[in-house]
């Protein structure tokens, strides 16, 4: 369970799993069918208030109050590259359907 207010939630591409952000700063990856807690992700400073995955499933993009965007491997929750250059909150991320640019 988060321990504060979810700020998003999204599914991924492969209708398995739902990732849900929160304003405790994490990123949590749960299991649609068991409805059980897979892992959590910590990194961000601030609330997650923002969240995509890529169309080839491989990875979870979110975006934080504390101005960055962060690039995370859906398999494992590991960190692949902070994302910074946003004077305020990153308050909504998409990516292009090829996966090779994300939107801020």
């Amino acid at each position: 369970e988060h321990s504060a207010s979810v700020k998003v939630v999204i599914i991924t591409s492969d209708g398995k799993h739902i990732v849900s952000g929160s304003k405790d700063r994490t990123v949590k990856m749960w299991d649609l069918e068991a409805g059980m807690l897979e892992y959590t992700i910590k990194g961000h400073y601030s609330s997650i208030v923002s969240l995509a995955v890529t169309s080839d499933g491989k990875h979870i993009v979110s975006g934080s109050g504390d101005n960055t965007m962060k690039v995370w491997s859906l398999d494992s929750g590991k960190l692949q590259r902070t994302l910074e250059g946003h004077t305020d909150s990153v308050n909504a991320v998409i990516l292009t359907l090829d996966g090779k640019h994300i939107v801020s």
